[in-house]
């Protein structure tokens, strides 16, 4: 059983390292799994003249990560170049995203990449215990997409029409890079959100296509949704801390309990309705769609 979280800052702080917060609530959970893991976290102040594309180069079995800046004029063209090179993994695509992920534990992430020093205003995070696909970095969360830029999302459980969503994006032309069904949850919003730019509505219509027990938690450059499967199969929760000497205000989302508490978001314990995705917006605004 995978292990996710997430954390919104309140007011816009960008400037407090969330990594912190996401690297406690991914240690306590880190006995669900022992495979990889990886983070997203989000900052405004970002360089917005380049969109910058990470991807792992695959050489004699070893994955490389490679980060590229790319101007927007040159966008289309290194998108093309990339996705012919049958070893080239794309895993991130953005302006305000920094998504790093790898085989291991949290304190391995941490150690290759100082998560814990990030500052943002949001992120995600993910423990990954192999069910369906190999251990490699490719495979491990937050999956991104090239359809838009500043979109990540992490899960737990199981897309069992996985084949046929995959295959119905496929056929609208997007590119997938691995046969992770969690890959697929990306694509699929991203081409919800380009069709009518609603993020509630691009997670009711994957609510409603989807099979199977799934939990997911999906950030945007200025959101983040947790979104349970209809019949409520897997776990998801969210609460508030208000906030003290050691932290700014910040509503956390995560699988179990004992992340809330390790980071003292313990105020206002809910779990989202089955089927009804919990929107966390920067403004912190929080709506769902009623029955």
């Amino acid at each position: 059983m995978c292990g996710i979280c997430a954390v919104m800052m309140e007011n816009r702080n960008k400037d407090f390292p969330i990594g912190c917060l996401l690297y406690k609530m991914m240690e306590s959970q880190q006995i669900r799994a022992q495979d990889s893991t990886g983070v997203a976290i989000f900052n405004k102040e970002t360089n917005k003249e380049f969109y910058k594309l990470d991807y792992f180069r695959k050489n004699n079995g070893k994955y490389n990560p490679v980060t590229e800046k790319v101007p927007p004029e040159r966008l289309d063209k290194t998108f093309y170049e990339l996705t012919q090179d049958p070893n080239i993994v794309i895993t991130s695509f953005a302006k305000e995203m920094n998504l790093l992920k790898d085989i291991g534990l949290v304190r391995d992430l941490d150690a290759k990449y100082k998560i814990r020093s990030i500052q943002g205003t949001h992120g995600i995070g993910h423990l990954r215990i192999a069910t369906s696909s190999r251990v490699t970095p490719d495979n491990a969360h937050p999956f991104s997409t090239i359809v838009m830029p500043d979109i990540a999302v992490v899960h737990n459980g199981e897309i069992t029409n996985y084949s046929k969503l995959r295959s119905s994006l496929e056929l609208q032309g997007y590119h997938l890079f691995t046969r992770c069904d969690s890959e697929v949850i990306a694509v699929f919003i991203a081409d919800q959100l380009l069709r009518h730019g609603d993020l509630e509505k691009a997670n009711y219509e994957l609510i409603k296509k989807a099979d199977g027990p799934f939990t997911y938690i999906v950030a945007t450059s200025n959101s983040l949704a947790l979104v349970r499967d209809k019949f409520g199969a897997r776990k998801g929760i969210f609460g508030y801390n208000p906030g003290n000497r050691n932290y700014p205000p910040f509503w956390a989302m995560a699988t179990d309990l004992s992340a809330l508490d390790s980071v003292g978001a313990t105020f206002y314990v809910e779990t989202p309705q089955p089927g009804k995705p919990k929107i966390f917006y920067n403004e912190m605004k929080t709506r769902s769609i009623p029955n």
